[in-house]
């Protein structure tokens, strides 16, 4: 026999009836709000295109931190800059664990805050100017200062010498202009140790820069050339002053317009062959003829970028003709490009008009492919005379040979040409090889490694000329082991 049930329990059946209605009014909606029209996804872009920026921060008893950090999807690129970031990082965090019974005895907390000040050069150019300004115990903290260039239409983080065509002369003209502009600045001058300011720009591979349409600014940290008195420094040299040093591809694309200099090309070294070598070092020039080749100069360029190798290719301007954005592709990569005339013919046996045609041809086509005129000539087959030297002297172009042949045009394996130059190579040798040969690539990873053993360092050809303080047109030889 069924009970009857009382009244409570009629409302309590009533209020669970409802829920369950209730809910699945709830499942039924939802499910129809996930089978209507997807809602529209809003993003919002940066207004610095390929650039974004993350922050950080973080607060504990012991200190703040505030970091603020541009980026790019080009690991490469970032790299440097995370670097930077992390090395900020771990020297706050040294100076804590130092001053910790300070900070907690005098209930102070440490700070560390990084901002990034960034400015568009151009399109997909832009400047990141960091400072870093910490403290971790004291009454004063420091500043520390550090800019990145960057060029995301060439995916590259932009080094001075991408910028400016900097030689012993150019570099020397350009510290004057810094000095000039640090000397009046009323507000630092006072403050500046002359010692302390040669020493920060004595090597410009190691100066700290930006770049806009308006100025070149070098950045100095604090107490780095001054009294902490003066904070962290940085001297604006109008831009005007320093377009006779702009390289002209890159004034082109910040719209600066770079002065006319007769046969400038020639006046000056390469800012990619600059560099301050030691004189002690062990130093080779490995050189490339008769490229640039579509399948086996790619191989090489690859090789050589995973050793952080430079070298110099004397290109032929029949090739580049045919090739030219590989070519502008190892002129991006950092390297030397030489000229090896237009046809390869044996100069020797021309006439001096034949000779210049040849060599100002070649040059005509590998400057429109690169953007540069080759300042370095090497004769095929290495064939010379007074003939070809003369028109050399005309030219302004130094003649290069080499002192280690590879012999890679003969044997055609790569063990062999690895035997061959390991045999011969010195500190000061200039190696030939070419980029036209698959075993030439296919011996290059281990000649390399063998190479980087012995503790050589390769080089440029000009940086070999420049160490050695080589004039003149020659020919140069490199040394003999």
């Amino acid at each position: 026999m069924i009970k009857r049930i009382k009244v409570p329990g009629w409302i309590i059946i009533i209020f669970l009836a409802v829920g369950i209605i209730f809910g699945i009014n709830q499942v039924v909606a939802k499910v129809l709000e996930e089978t209507s029209e997807p809602k529209e996804k809003i993003e919002y872009s940066s207004v610095y295109p390929g650039l974004n920026i993350k922050t950080k921060t973080k607060e504990t008893d012991l200190y703040t931190l505030s970091v603020s950090q541009p980026y790019t999807e080009n690991k490469q690129i970032n790299k440097p800059i995370d670097e930077w970031v992390d090395k900020q990082k771990k020297d706050f965090t040294t100076g804590i664990k130092k001053s910790g019974n300070f900070l907690k005895k005098n209930d102070f907390r440490a700070h560390l805050n990084i901002q990034a000040e960034t400015k568009k050069i151009a399109d997909k150019m832009y400047t990141l100017k960091f400072e870093a300004y910490q403290i971790t115990g004291g009454a004063n903290g420091i500043t520390k200062m550090r800019s990145f260039v960057i060029d995301l239409n060439r995916n590259k983080l932009l080094q001075l010498n991408d910028v400016f065509q900097l030689n012993k002369e150019s570099v020397k003209d350009i510290q004057k202009l810094i000095l000039e502009e640090l000397h009046s600045n009323q507000k630092i001058s006072n403050y500046l140790f002359d010692d302390m300011v040669e020493k920060a720009l004595k090597n410009p591979t190691k100066w700290k820069w930006s770049i806009s349409r308006k100025n070149v600014t070098f950045y100095f940290d604090e107490y780095e050339i001054a009294a902490g008195a003066a904070g962290a420094i940085q001297a604006k040299v109008p831009i005007k002053k320093m377009k006779p040093y702009l390289k002209e591809r890159f004034a082109k694309k910040i719209n600066v317009k770079v002065p006319d200099k007769e046969n400038s090309e020639n006046e000056e070294q390469h800012a990619e062959d600059y560099a301050e070598l030691d004189p002690d070092g062990k130093y080779v020039a490995l050189t490339f003829d008769d490229g640039p080749h579509p399948d086996v100069t790619p191989r090489i360029l690859d090789t050589l970028k995973k050793h952080d190798a430079k070298a110099t290719f004397f290109m032929l301007g029949s090739q580049v003709e045919y090739y030219p954005t590989l070519a502008n592709k190892v002129e991006e990569a950092g390297h030397e490009i030489g000229n090896h005339t237009m046809n390869h013919q044996d100069l020797t046996v021309l006439p001096p008009e034949k000779i210049r045609e040849e060599v100002q041809k070649s040059s005509g086509i590998i400057e429109k492919a690169t953007g540069r005129t080759p300042t370095l000539l090497r004769p095929p087959y290495g064939a010379s005379n007074s003939n070809v030297e003369q028109v050399a002297t005309d030219l302004r172009v130094p003649i290069v040979m080499w002192s280690v042949d590879s012999l890679d045009w003969k044997s055609r394996n790569a063990a062999a040409v690895n035997e061959e130059v390991m045999s011969n190579v010195t500190s000061g040798s200039i190696v030939l090889m070419h980029d036209i040969h698959p075993s030439t690539a296919d011996a290059l990873p281990q000649l390399l490694t063998s190479l980087e053993k012995q503790g050589y360092q390769m080089v440029t050809v000009s940086q070999l000329l420049e160490l050695w303080d080589e004039k003149g047109v020659g020919p140069f030889y490199g040394k003999v082991g």
